[in-house]
């Protein structure tokens, strides 16, 4: 099964995909680790660098992909695709995830791979907002292309619903 799932910051990309990793027994990959090296410092990857890390993922059997990339080097994912994902979620739901993420890295509930600040969380509401303008469009007409690929989630309770549908895989 390969799924590739796409969604705003803080929209629950990653949880989810630990989710259907952890259900499904299949790796999961994060797209802002094809584009960042990180190791001591981050390292933005060249084009050819993550043409090659994204083929070498999406030639392996099963797969499951997430992150807010449509860039032209991303393309392949979502044609690759078995299911493809869209978290949908409401404006007030992704701000109120992106500040409970904030207070849980602040209070070292959860770990961050960025520096804790205000201004980051500045920074994920400005990612949200240019997701809602130029992200979003790109994604109605890609999915026009494959309607029968594409789960749209509205709302944070059909995540259970998706869950069940594909561990039973009634949409495979």
């Amino acid at each position: 099964m390969k799924i590739r799932i796409i969604g705003s910051v803080g929209s629950g990309k990653t949880t989810l995909a630990k989710k259907l990793s952890e259900m499904e027994g299949i790796p999961y990959f994060e797209t802002d680790r094809i584009v960042w090296k990180r190791e001591q410092i981050e390292v933005r990857r060249t084009e050819s660098e993550k043409n090659e890390l994204l083929k070498q993922i999406i030639n392996q059997p099963n797969w499951i992909i997430e992150g807010v990339h449509i860039e032209p080097w991303a393309m392949d994912s979502f044609t690759q695709a078995d299911i493809i994902i869209f978290l949908d979620l409401p404006k007030r739901q992704i701000r109120y995830q992106l500040i409970k993420r904030q207070i849980k890295q602040l209070l070292r509930i959860e770990s961050a791979h960025y520096t804790i600040r205000l201004k980051m969380l500045k920074q994920m509401f400005y990612w949200d907002n240019l997701f809602d303008n130029k992200t979003k469009p790109i994604i109605q007409n890609k999915r026009m292309e494959e309607l029968q690929k594409w789960l749209t989630i509205k709302k944070k309770s059909e995540i259970k619903k998706i869950l069940q549908t594909i561990s039973s895989r009634d949409i495979v």
